[in-house]
């Protein structure tokens, strides 16, 4: 059973791809997620959280014109660099290595 749906994740991010690619990319990513975290028990709603992240930052890799929405910024660049940032700090929590602040690109004010 997949982490979250579709609709998960078209609610931050706004793409052309479609449902069935965005169902193909939500299994990889929840793949993904499952082979870099080992070990233990995850709450549903992280599990959540971190697959939304992963496949919304890929459908933007897939979907040149996708942007963020949802409270993420409609430049492109920065939101692909928060997506996959928030996803990497959630990994690190799991994982125990706390967080890893990354540097944004550009001002967030």
């Amino acid at each position: 059973m997949a982490y979250v749906t579709n609709t998960q994740v078209r609610a931050i991010v706004d793409t052309d791809v479609t449902d069935a690619e965005i169902t193909d990319l939500i299994t990889e990513s929840d793949a993904y997620i499952d082979a870099i975290i080992t070990g233990g028990s995850l709450s549903a709603i992280l599990l959540q959280m971190l697959s939304r992240k992963y496949t919304a930052y890929t459908c933007m890799l897939k979907d040149p014109n996708a942007r963020g929405i949802g409270g993420y910024s409609e430049d492109r660049g920065t939101t692909m660099n928060l997506l996959k940032a928030e996803f990497d700090d959630l990994v690190a929590i799991v994982v125990g290595g706390g967080i890893s602040f990354t540097a944004a690109s550009e001002s967030l004010s």
